[in-house]
């Protein structure tokens, strides 16, 4: 999408959205290795990862963790699964006593079972199971289904 004149991605869209409602620190996961930017090599490129159950190396890291108690997780969804620097970031951080609010931007298979794969990967955290998914096509039109959501599972200001 572009905003404002440049170029934003679809999860970070969504993700100022909730900021813009709910305040705290927008954080970035970005992987050292930078992926294509066309759409079909980029599918190439994930499923391989998948395939091979990767964990690419983080170029960004939370330097304090301790200090926030909520964090909105958002991710697109790849290949039916979450992508996979999210398994390193989850991988990276100990979110137990934390509570982990996902969001997602899909292409059709909402968020399918990945808030489960969440709920797995940290037992100790508190994990909403009521995330939210945004289709792709959608996303300019989010704020609708953003706002109602955040009502929903009580995070308004």
């Amino acid at each position: 999408m572009i905003v404002d004149g440049k170029v934003t991605g679809n999860v970070e869209f969504v993700a100022a959205l909730i900021q813009k409602t709910v305040g705290g620190d927008l954080f970035a996961i970005k992987t050292v290795q930078t992926y294509p930017g066309g759409y079909n090599q980029l599918l190439e490129a994930t499923q391989n990862e998948q395939r091979v159950n990767a964990r690419p190396r983080l170029a960004t890291h939370i330097s304090d963790l301790q200090s926030y108690d909520t964090i909105f997780l958002g991710y697109p969804i790849w290949w039916y699964d979450l992508p996979q620097p999210l398994y390193t970031f989850l991988d990276e951080y100990n979110f137990a006593g934390k509570t982990i609010i996902p969001f997602t931007v899909h292409v059709g298979s909402r968020l399918f079972s990945t808030v489960e794969k969440i709920t797995q990967l940290e037992p100790r955290a508190n994990v909403i199971q009521d995330g939210l998914a945004i289709s792709r096509n959608s996303v300019a039109r989010s704020e609708r289904d953003v706002i109602p959501w955040l009502r929903r599972i009580g995070v308004t200001r």
